[in-house]
């Protein structure tokens, strides 16, 4: 595990302003309230002014002009805030026969119970991507919920896979995602990725899953979705085969091997994500 790069680099806050307070994750907000952290230039519709900042942006430019002392349009500032925002959490479960045949599943369970727990009371919401029984590809297996006992009743419920199609997860995931926060434009997205890193479906017949697995980790950058893969490879078998490292780097995300992460280890890992 690179410690180093997880724990690190000290957390920060994105740039998107959310429009919702939460208790995760520390961010920008769209609302009046908040720390009072930076100032903007005054939008259309604004009414959260900086009036310390407005007068500082007339005096300059009086002083530069060597006119009189007035406020004008151009020097109206709104105050920028900050404050905790909630997750929102899709995790993609790998319920493949080769972490069955490892006896993973039962961590991998015992992983996601734990994140489960911890997001009850913090305003987040959990979502589960799994891939089908009989079926080439992935299903919602859970709408985002912030049910302890009906997200566990689902991850149980889980059916194992002859199959491993994690691009098309890894798209219903995103989409889930994108359509989720265009609802409910408030929270930080999250991608928590759970898998052995050994995909065999490509999205498109004739096509190469290891590649398509990337072209989706670079898709969850693009629309802002952070990624945290969990790489089930077993300590003794890893392989370039597996994409898991290869997916965090293109999602922009961090990566862990399941085998050396804790639910403390791996709960630290999730808060403190760039």
């Amino acid at each position: 595990m690179d410690v180093g790069r997880v724990f690190g680099t000290p957390q920060r806050a994105d740039r998107h302003e959310r429009g919702a307070i939460g208790r995760r994750d520390r961010s920008l907000v769209a609302l009046r309230r908040g720390k009072h952290s930076r100032h903007r230039l005054l939008r259309p519709g604004d009414a959260d002014v900086a009036v310390d900042a407005t007068l500082r942006a007339a005096a300059v430019r009086a002083g530069r002009n060597s006119g009189a002392f007035a406020v004008g349009k151009e020097d109206l500032r709104r105050r920028v805030r900050e404050h905790r925002v909630p997750y929102e959490l899709c995790v993609v479960v790998d319920n493949s026969y080769s972490l069955h045949a490892d006896r993973l599943v039962e961590k991998v369970k015992g992983l996601v119970f734990a994140l489960l727990e911890d997001a009850v009371g913090r305003r987040d919401r959990i979502s589960l991507v799994a891939f089908k029984s009989g079926v080439p590809e992935a299903a919602v297996a859970l709408r985002p919920t912030s049910s302890l006992s009906l997200a566990a009743r689902r991850l149980r419920a889980i059916p194992l896979s002859g199959r491993t199609p994690l691009p098309h997860a890894l798209f219903v995931a995103r989409r889930l995602l994108r359509q989720e926060l265009a609802k409910r434009p408030n929270a930080r997205p999250v991608a928590v990725v759970v898998s052995d890193g050994l995909p065999n479906v490509p999205l498109r017949g004739g096509g190469n899953a290891f590649a398509d697995v990337l072209a989706e980790g670079r898709a969850l950058r693009r629309v802002g979705i952070s990624c945290l893969v969990l790489d089930a490879t077993p300590p003794g078998q890893r392989s370039k085969q597996s994409c898991g490292e290869a997916l965090a780097e293109a999602a922009a995300g961090v990566h862990l091997p399941l085998a050396d992460v804790a639910p403390n280890v791996f709960l630290d890992a999730l808060v403190r994500m760039p």
